[in-house]
């Protein structure tokens, strides 16, 4: 059962609206405004604290043909400490033909004894464009070490149901120091910016202060993932940030 169903539809003079609504605990969904595209922008927000161990939380954003819907989270979401079972979320987002979405979600904050387990379920219609991000951040309040657990699968399809790319990342906490493949140093903020569908395919931010990022095309012309690394959350988000606008200001 999904806590969170939502489903935009094109209406009359262009605009999107938000024609059907399901939002439980732990959600709570903002009436959407109509942005000068005419594309319904959407808050999502969590009343519960962050996620806990145990919990399973779904969502299904479904953006109807040729409707435009964007959702943006004005904070955080924090994992709790999981003593025995990790929480799990699965987020499916779902565009059809001619459709655009974005989902603008914050990253992650990975707490000490913190376990989650995510999924992203993308389904992309024909002329379908969708920009998301997958992001985390490692945080010790008492400067204990970080020894928390993420697993998060992105699996991107056809409406057909054909697998168009796939993601699977595995990260320990404790492990984000010496002895780890990759860039680590003084970063704490880790993260992917996927865009999908038909536009432009190239790295909008090849410099940006104190990030590091890596730039990859997925096959099939299926569009862009951007990896990045940061100093902290702050400075993750608005590097987020400014590749999406990026990529508005690049599309036709």
């Amino acid at each position: 059962m999904n806590q969170l169903a939502l489903s935009f539809a094109p209406s009359s003079g262009g605009r999107t609206v938000l024609a059907e609504r399901k939002a439980g605990y732990p959600f709570s969904v903002t009436t959407p405004i109509s942005r000068k595209d005419g594309a319904a922008q959407l808050t999502l927000q969590s009343i519960s604290g962050g996620l806990y161990g145990g919990e399973c939380i779904t969502q299904h954003i479904h953006v109807r043909p040729g409707a435009s819907a964007r959702l943006i989270q004005p904070t955080a979401t924090t994992v709790r400490r999981a003593d025995t079972t990790p929480a799990r979320q699965s987020i499916r987002l779902e565009a059809g033909e001619n459709a655009a979405l974005v989902y603008a979600a914050r990253p992650l904050i990975m707490l000490p004894g913190a376990a989650l387990a995510q999924d992203w379920e993308i389904i992309l219609a024909q002329g379908a464009r969708l920009m998301f991000w997958d992001a985390f951040v490692s945080h010790s309040p008492n400067g204990e070490t970080p020894a928390w657990s993420l697993t998060s699968r992105v699996n991107l399809r056809a409406a057909n149901g054909s697998l168009l790319a796939a993601e699977r990342i595995a990260v320990k906490g404790a492990e984000l120091g010496e002895g780890f493949q990759g860039v680590v140093g003084d970063f704490s903020a880790f993260g992917k910016f996927w865009r999908l569908g038909p536009g432009p395919v190239e790295n909008p931010v090849r410099s940006l202060e104190n990030i590091q990022n890596g730039f990859t095309r997925l096959p099939g012309e299926a569009g862009c993932v951007i990896a990045l690394a940061a100093r902290d959350g702050g400075a993750l988000c608005a590097a987020m940030e400014t590749i999406l606008n990026r990529f508005e200001e690049m599309s036709p």
